[in-house]
């Protein structure tokens, strides 16, 4: 063994000693500033398509609000319908587990389900604008991003649906068709995406006070 040799083996022992940045270190750095960078993409894009809708975003003003080089926003895109695809895996990122998070802290099935109806709902409500959107370019997404949204939103209405479920077990609902419900769910938090017009004189609490009234109404046994 040369002295090169053995000074580059003593420095690599004495990286992983001292916790400094290896091989699998980089990696992970690296894909953290990836994951950030998206993040950003994503709330530049939402931004851009509530100030002016979809169709009137360019590449070039994307790359520039995210103080990005074009050449740099081709790394995480290849067209611009990759835009919005990436928007939509924002909006659901996490989302499921901060529902459970959300249900957890609550004692009572009734209780766990408004929680996690309120936490998917107001996710859906400040990202109403590109939802509206992605209803709008759904059939220009790829395959693969049309199967995955599909199967991240079947997994919510499964959690909403087991949580009325529960309830029913429990004597705490009456009984229901517990996935049609779990979709209707879904539906009402697309509301403003969908009819943002009728929400415009609207509180944002208000609307979702009527909503889960509505959704309530449907599960708890009749007073006597």
């Amino acid at each position: 063994m040369t002295l090169i040799e053995s000074g580059n083996k003593m420095a690599a022992r004495l990286s992983v000693v001292d916790g400094a940045k290896g091989p699998g270190r980089n990696r992970d750095a690296k894909q953290e500033r990836s994951r950030r960078r998206r993040q950003v993409l994503s709330e530049v894009v939402m931004q851009l398509v509530r100030e002016k809708g979809f169709a009137g975003i360019s590449i070039n003003e994307v790359a520039e609000r995210a103080s990005i080089s074009v050449g740099g926003l081709y790394r995480h895109i290849a067209t611009k319908s990759d835009l919005l695809e990436l928007v939509c895996d924002e909006i659901n990122l996490g989302l499921l587990e901060e529902m459970k998070e959300a249900a957890a802290a609550q004692a009572g099935v009734s209780a766990k389900l408004e929680a996690a109806v309120r936490t998917y709902w107001m996710r859906h409500w400040e990202c109403s604008a590109a939802i509206l959107v992605a209803y709008r370019e759904y059939p220009s997404f790829s395959e693969e991003a049309q199967q995955r949204y599909r199967e991240e939103e079947r997994r919510l209405a499964e959690y909403l649906g087991d949580l009325i479920r529960a309830g029913t077990i429990l004597g705490e609902f009456r009984e229901v068709d517990d996935r049609v419900l779990a979709y209707e769910i879904i539906l009402l938090s697309h509301m403003r995406a969908l009819k943002g017009y009728a929400f415009k004189d609207r509180e944002r609490d208000d609307v979702f006070a009527e909503q889960l009234d509505l959704i309530l109404s449907r599960l708890l046994p009749a007073a006597e």
